[in-house]
């Protein structure tokens, strides 16, 4: 009985994890205390979209163009948000310190991450 017990709650842990896995896609989402992290694979061709979806959340308010760029940098928009984005085609890194932003800049920069996940899989 304790085996199945343990076989249960380990594929309770797999269902209810926040990752997406299709294919060749893989998204992930790691929300802890101090830093909210989500990382994508996907099919390279939807890189573009990706790209000016991130210019329609947070890039044209403040006055920075995601698209056609690769990037492993820190970026500091103009509204005080913080983060540091990894980005080629097909993959997107985005990690934010929630101590160095506003909850403001948190849930825009996570409501931009949660519609990445949609983009992707369209």
């Amino acid at each position: 009985m304790k085996k199945r017990n343990g076989l249960f709650y380990a594929l309770a842990a797999l269902l209810i994890s926040c990752g997406h896995h299709n294919g060749n896609t893989s998204i992930s989402f790691k929300d802890k205390d101090q830093y909210y992290y989500m990382k994508a694979h996907f099919n390279e061709n939807r890189t573009k979209a990706v790209e000016h979806y991130m210019n329609s959340k947070i890039g044209k308010k403040n006055n920075v163009s995601f698209v056609n760029i690769d990037s492993d940098a820190d970026f500091n928009l103009g509204d005080g948000t913080s983060f540091h984005l990894k980005k080629y085609p097909g993959h997107v890194e985005i990690e934010l310190d929630k101590s160095a932003n506003t909850k403001q800049s948190y849930y825009a920069v996570k409501e931009m991450c949660e519609g990445i996940k949609e983009v992707i899989l369209r």
